[in-house]
């Protein structure tokens, strides 16, 4: 994981998924969201998709703070409120299907097999102000590939001068 500080960053901790809407109004799972809430007040994952509550999509009233729980939960501090003053709003679902009923979507974003949503588990927890980052480097990876095939060449090439030295040696042992 990432830190980034910010406290709309949020990274599942362990194993599950948070759910987002997908455009067909179908339920989809990510493990991190660069969260946000747009000019309706829907909180939205950074790929632009709806963050999935208890109901439905999850509706923020116009806040000064807004602050995500380990256990999901929503919290917000209304315009006018003193700094004591936290409201709860929703809970972010959070699921932990077995993944052999999970396939990953076109649209990057992971889907049940039958398209049916699983179910949330309150065991699932995340951690505010951390994304989830590949554990690949494209560089180091294409750099070893480049290396391997460079090696495979070599190895070809010694390959047919042994097979030369082979045919060059034979000729010789039949002019004997």
């Amino acid at each position: 994981m990432i830190e980034t500080g910010r406290d709309l960053d949020v990274a599942v901790s362990g194993d599950g998924w948070m759910a987002v809407q997908t455009p067909d109004g179908g339920e989809a799972y990510v493990r991190s969201a660069s969260m946000n809430v747009d000019a309706l007040g829907v909180l939205r994952a950074g790929n632009g998709m709806p963050i999935m509550g208890n109901g439905g999509p999850i509706a923020v009233p116009p806040q000064q703070k807004i602050e995500v729980g380990s256990d999901g939960t929503i919290s917000i501090r209304a315009m006018g409120e003193g700094p004591r003053v936290m409201a709860e709003v929703d809970r972010i679902k959070m699921v932990q299907p077995d993944l052999k009923n999970m396939t990953k979507g076109l649209d990057g974003t992971i889907h049940t097999k039958d398209g049916q949503p699983a179910q949330a588990d309150a065991n699932v927890r995340l951690t505010s102000g951390f994304l989830q980052a590949s554990n690949v480097n494209a560089v180091e990876e294409m750099t070893a590939v480049l290396a391997l095939a460079k090696q495979f060449e070599l190895h070809i090439k010694m390959m047919n001068s042994a097979k030369e030295d082979d045919q060059a040696m034979t000729r010789v042992m039949q002019m004997s």
